[in-house]
């Protein structure tokens, strides 16, 4: 019996050291390397931009080349192999080129990001406090604060909305509403993205708990109980690749939230 004891005893000792490694853990060099991986996609994007240009001077060069190492005439015979060769290869070359310049010329215009006209917030409802549920959402909301451009979260269980993290209103001292849209991707387990929140007559019940300058909303629904909204400073800031993996990350939060809602963390 003595043995047992000791090895539970163990057990949640070990359990709470993992809890508090979790909890605890930095957010902000995730941060500078998800920044860090944006720019390099953005360098790597410039680079391939160039590349049609750059095969396009390349075969005209090594066709240039090719006539002087050879000492063929500069005319060009119908009747020559080398000749059509030639022709052909420049015709490469030379589409090639408008390719490269209409890829430089296409090139994508960078987010705007607005400055949110809301004050910070750190909302935890009062039967979510010290469970397995708030550690799970801490987590989900470092997670999706590193790896996108969430800049605030909201979570609504059964009705109520038991976080909200980032930024709210100003002077909205109440706690979070669910709205319609909301209740419908809630029911229809179905997420909606709004691109570009101002677009979108369904923005005022958003718009009533989150900054005034939202630019863009992401609903997940945590069917058939709850519903996360996620929102940015961008427009146009969720892709398919973020929705998917915030679903996956919403799938492991509802399974949280089923269990350990209203249960204590061991201490």
């Amino acid at each position: 019996m003595a043995i047992c004891a000791d090895m539970a005893a163990a057990e949640a000792t070990l359990g709470t050291v993992h809890f508090k490694k979790v909890a605890r853990r930095p957010t902000r060099g995730a941060a500078r390397r998800a920044t860090h991986i944006r720019a390099l996609d953005q360098e790597q994007a410039e680079r391939l931009r160039l590349l049609p240009l750059a095969s396009s001077a390349m075969g005209v060069a090594a066709v240039v080349g090719n006539r002087l190492v050879d000492g063929a005439t500069p005319t060009l015979v119908a009747s020559s192999a080398q000749s059509r060769a030639d022709v052909a290869a420049v015709l490469v070359a030379a589409v090639l080129g408008l390719t490269g310049l209409q890829w430089l010329s296409l090139k994508p215009k960078a987010p705007t990001v607005v400055d949110l006209d809301g004050v910070s917030v750190d909302y935890m409802g009062d039967d979510t406090k010290n469970t397995p549920a708030e550690r799970e959402i801490r987590a989900m909301w470092d997670a999706v604060r590193a790896a996108t451009r969430t800049d605030m979260m909201v979570v609504f269980w059964r009705g109520q909305c038991i976080a909200h993290l980032g930024y709210k209103r100003r002077n909205f001292t109440d706690r979070a509403q669910i709205g319609s849209l909301c209740r419908d991707s809630q029911e229809r387990n179905v997420p909606r993205s709004l691109a570009n929140l101002a677009l979108f007559p369904g923005r005022f019940e958003f718009l009533a708990y989150l900054p005034s300058n939202t630019q863009s909303v992401h609903v997940q629904p945590l069917h058939p109980d709850g519903v996360v909204v996620l929102g940015t400073a961008t427009q146009r800031s969720f892709t398919i690749l973020d929705q998917a993996w915030i679903g996956t990350w919403c799938d492991k939060l509802c399974v949280a939230l089923e269990d350990g809602a209203g249960t204590p963390s061991p201490e």
